[in-house]
């Protein structure tokens, strides 16, 4: 048995698991059934949101998984030894220095090995995260371990390459949706008599293969010039999330918009995105407002105990976010690390509680009311912010001629694209 294995499992389903089930709305896996389970795996990801796309493939797979990490993570003795204990390894760019590329020859030979041992390897070959919906060129990084990996053992390692797609519906938001789909394997030894002809070539057609599957995994924006457009119509007019999720129905939409580009939408589209970013909003603040129902009614007390309750950690998460985050891709792995630590803050009140002479029913009644209504707080939040602030700005927004015809005249094309959502 290794001897982190342990430790790696009890934080993969012990911690790890619950807490994402608990950040997320729903989590829906498919195509678990493609990833054989008796071979060495390499788990090609699309990369958007820091390292929660790594904690989504971690854990819906039974694999034994390591995962290459950007070097400038590791470097405090403390926390390298806990990196390393989770199975993340450094890999060195050429901003590190010549020096350091160096090194990634260790770090290839270790995954060499961990690949012999029937363990996976996950990695996000776009090489750097961006929280936009479209696969990025792939890097060759992945291909060389790939075939380093199968010469060392002559090609009898039987490596297995699986792509892995996950779609969020809200990148920076919790108690959203999100889906991770496995797609079908590739045998890194259909390309031995190709590699061995041309490494190059060889390695041009693995990268290009994985990627037209992930395009299919996901949604894949196919136009980054007109990325605005594509945001405006499939992302944030967008009533219902889940639909963000399926890649044949927001891909087939991608195409129809495709069909229908022109000069004046897409300028239409970058206003009205700056117009709404100037307000500090999101086009679907301004066009999916939030209405209570009578279930939020019935559940307002919860509501109310939450948004209280968890004020203080929110703060917390708007001060680390404003103050320190320079790369908004960060965001929800924020919040998510803070939420991690919750469990501890609602020990902590409790035991001030206790201290205060509260009775013993009464705080262990505080700690479980405080477990069960917390995914309420995002909607609380959501409800204030909506009742203070939102409605003023929406309505200082859709007041603007120019604004509000440009975005009804994009809520018609939709409609007559894709037919009219239901609400």
């Amino acid at each position: 048995m290794r001897k982190n294995y342990l430790w790696y499992q009890f934080f993969r389903y012990g911690i790890i698991r619950p807490a994402l089930n608990l950040f997320y709305s729903d989590i829906t896996v498919t195509g678990r059934h493609y990833v054989p389970e008796d071979k060495p795996v390499m788990f090609i990801g699309n990369h958007q949101n820091a390292f929660l796309d790594a904690l989504h493939v971690v854990n819906n797979t039974r694999h034994f998984v390591h995962f290459l990490t950007r070097a400038e993570a590791f470097g405090n003795p403390l926390l390298d030894r806990f990196f390393h204990s989770l199975n993340m390894l450094p890999v060195y760019r050429a901003r590190d220095g010549f020096g350091a590329i160096k090194r990634n020859e260790q770090i290839f030979e270790e995954c060499y090995q961990r690949l012999n041992q029937n363990d996976a390897l996950l990695v996000f070959a776009e090489a750097n995260h961006e929280m936009i919906r479209r696969i990025r060129p792939l890097s060759k990084g992945f291909t060389r371990i790939v075939f380093g990996a199968e010469e060392r053992y002559n090609w009898n390692l039987d490596l297995q390459i699986v792509p892995v797609g996950i779609s969020y519906g809200d990148h920076r938001k919790s108690r959203t949706p999100v889906r991770i789909a496995f797609g079908e394997a590739v045998a890194a030894k259909e390309y031995r008599q190709s590699y061995k002809k041309d490494k190059r070539e060889a390695a041009h057609q693995l990268k290009m293969n994985i990627s037209a599957r992930l395009k299919k995994l996901t949604l894949h924006i196919p136009n980054k010039k007109h990325y605005p457009l594509y945001q405006l119509m499939l992302d944030e007019l967008e009533p219902n999330r889940n639909d963000l999720l399926e890649p044949e129905l927001v891909n087939y939409r991608a195409r129809s918009i495709s069909e229908q580009l022109n000069g004046e939408q897409i300028d239409a589209s970058k206003f009205l995105l700056e117009q709404a970013g100037e307000h500090d909003m999101d086009i679907q603040e301004v066009v999916h407002s939030l209405t209570m129902s009578g279930k939020d009614i019935v559940l307002s007390p919860f509501y109310v105990f939450s948004l209280v309750n968890n004020a203080l950690p929110y703060q917390l998460v708007r001060w680390l976010v404003n103050s320190y985050l320079e790369d908004e891709v960060f965001e929800a792995s924020v919040k998510f690390l803070v939420g991690l630590l919750l469990p501890f803050y609602y020990l902590i009140i409790a035991l001030i509680l206790f201290l205060a002479g509260v009775s013993t029913p009464w705080v262990i009644g505080y700690v479980g009311a405080s477990l069960v209504t917390v995914p309420f707080f995002v909607k609380a939040k959501d409800m204030l912010l909506d009742t203070l602030f939102y409605k003023k700005k929406r309505k200082s927004l859709l007041e603007s001629p120019k604004f509000a015809e440009k975005l009804e005249k994009f809520k018609n094309l939709r409609a007559r694209l894709f037919g009219q959502p239901e609400d």
